[in-house]
Formats: structure tokens, C-alpha cells, sequence
């Protein structure tokens, strides 16, 4: 089943310039991390794939918005 994930890029933002500091700036590397890390959320807490196979999850797309108050 394609699943999209919706990300609140100020939070990721925040998070990704504390835990990788010395790439705080480096779009190509955030985009890499936010990638993987959407990815892994597909994959249930014993690290393997659900085992139904009707439901199979694959990432359809990530949306990533900032919102402005």
C-alpha cells in the first residue's frame, strides 16, 4: 500500500541541525537522513517488514511543510 508522510520541516529542521551538527547546513545530507528516516517508519518496531502481505507499505511520498504564523 503507498503511504505518504507528512513532515513538519521546522521540527526536522531543528532536530536534524542538533544531531548532525557539523552538517547542519548541508541540504543534500538532510534530504538523505529525512529520506531514511521516513523510510524506516514503514518498517514495524521488530525491524522487519509486516508480515501481512495484503498490506505491504512502500513510500509513496513525503510532503514536507513549514508553516508560517
Amino acid at each position: 500500500m503507498p503511504t505518504a508522510i507528512l513532515v513538519d520541516g521546522a521540527y526536522f529542521i531543528k532536530r536534524f541541525r542538533r544531531i548532525e551538527p557539523n552538517n547542519a547546513y548541508d541540504a543534500k545530507r538532510a534530504a538523505e537522513c529525512l529520506h531514511r528516516w521516513a523510510v524506516r517508519h514503514l518498517i514495524d518496531s521488530n525491524g522487519k517488514r509486516p508480515h501481512h502481505t495484503a498490506v505491504r507499505r512502500e513510500l509513496y511520498r513525503i510532503f514536507f511543510t513549514i508553516a508560517h504564523l
